[in-house]
């Protein structure tokens, strides 16, 4: 018995030694996952820059790769023209980077704006390694501080730069950036617009499609733009490794994946929960109102909602096992699990639902993704960019117990990329 508590208090002690280790490969990587984004109550602006083509490429400096000549040239600053910051009434900042996180294991991905000290960008949460060995997509809602005294009203200058690979490193650090969002917070005296979620459902209770619907209270009347947010449990449309959150992604600035929203009164939107997991916690709702000044106001939370179906139930099982650089070329295969712990004898359909980068081939390759060893789809996502995939197949693929997602392809070209936090399986019962 001695011996063998001997050894259990060895392992515990390896296991804090290697837990302090992987802490300082990740600080000396560069960056702090720490999230900020608006709350209830919050006033602010937004002003976004949305390069030419779509995205812009940062490459690590050090790089020594041979490139044609003029392939890469170094990036001038970008500059975001703004007519008025005020922010002689402002409180704070931040700045929020749609990007798609590059080649795997690129490291110091930072920002800094019109000369001052560098920031990081947000990281994915929960990875049980360093987040940069796991393939990565962070969609709007992952903001980082900006100090005010950074920021000038007027013109604005931001540069992007990034380091080597410390993972699986083929000497090429590099990501996208397809938008970044300048957010000026205010002191609420500032004039703008407010508004209250209107009590949805019947006794705080919330069935499927649910009616969500604002009422504005003070400041202009006018029609506006409200952005309907929940916080519930769900797929991690953000790519930042929370399943609970304030749901909503963002594709240059504007708010997709969210409950809803609308432009003109009333201001009412029709949730879609076809898919929306069974919460086992309370639903918590807000609005984000923005008016012809620019202004948004987050309104107050409407909480302690409690989401339930009548007649069906929908059950979202995670991935276990994800593994670092969870992605395939050239014949290579690799797999996560999924477990069911639940009877499928009254399951109805299933689909799996994951983010993937350049999930298509441009030659029709082998590109594909099965379950237990039975392919559901070829060339599903998009080519060269991120997409977010429902893809259905036969109840029969799927097994009580663990199930294996697997993907493989033969594409001599980019890689088949699974973000993190992996694919969810949905059954609707």
């Amino acid at each position: 018995m001695e011996s063998t508590a001997n050894s259990l208090l060895k392992l515990k002690n390896v296991c804090k030694i290697i837990k302090a280790i992987s802490i300082a490969i990740v600080f000396l990587s560069g960056f702090d996952s720490g999230f900020s984004q608006p709350e209830p109550g919050d006033v602010y602006k937004e002003f976004t820059f949305i390069p030419e083509h779509g995205h812009f490429g940062e490459l690590n400096p050090d790089c020594t790769r041979e490139f044609p000549e003029g392939h890469w040239t170094n990036r001038p600053w970008m500059v975001i023209k703004t007519l008025d910051l005020a922010l002689e009434k402002s409180i704070k900042s931040e700045m929020s980077i749609e990007y798609w996180g590059g080649h795997i294991g690129t490291s110091q991905q930072k920002f800094k704006v019109n000369g001052n000290d560098w920031i990081y960008l947000p990281q994915p949460e929960n990875t049980p390694t360093n987040p940069l060995c796991y393939h990565r997509t962070l969609l709007g809602n992952s903001s980082v501080p900006v100090p005010l005294e950074h920021l000038a009203d007027g013109k604005n200058e931001v540069q992007f730069t990034c380091g080597p690979q410390i993972c699986y490193n083929f000497n090429f650090g590099f990501y996208w950036i397809y938008s970044f969002t300048i957010r000026i917070y205010y002191d609420p005296s500032v004039q703008h617009t407010e508004g209250i979620i209107l009590p949805p459902g019947e006794d705080g209770v919330l069935e499927d499609h649910p009616e969500i619907a604002l009422e504005l209270t003070e400041g202009d009347k006018s029609e506006h733009h409200v952005d309907f947010i929940g916080y519930y449990d769900d797929f991690d449309w953000e790519g930042n490794g929370l399943f609970r959150q304030w749901h909503y992604q963002t594709r240059h600035g504007k708010k997709f994946k969210h409950i809803g929203a609308s432009s003109k009164e009333p201001y009412k939107v029709i949730w879609n929960t076809k898919w929306l997991p069974d919460q086992d916690q309370p639903v918590k709702i807000t609005a984000v109102i923005t008016d012809n000044n620019g202004y948004s106001y987050m309104t107050p939370e409407v909480g302690n909602l409690m989401f339930q179906r009548k007649d069906r139930k929908v059950k979202m099982y995670k991935s276990l096992d994800v593994p670092e650089a969870f992605a395939v070329r050239v014949g290579r295969r690799k797999a996560c699990s999924i477990v069911v712990d639940d009877d499928l004898e009254d399951a109805e359909t299933a689909c799996l639902l994951l983010s993937t980068w350049s999930g298509k081939c441009d030659d029709g390759s082998v590109h594909e993704i099965m379950i237990n060893g039975k392919r559901i789809s070829d060339n599903f996502g998009r080519f060269h960019d991120y997409s977010y995939d429902f893809l259905s197949f036969p109840l029969e693929y799927i097994q009580e117990g663990r199930n294996e997602i697997s993907i493989y392809s033969v594409f001599e070209g980019h890689s088949l990329e699974i973000n993190w936090p992996g694919p969810v399986l949905l059954i609707e019962f």
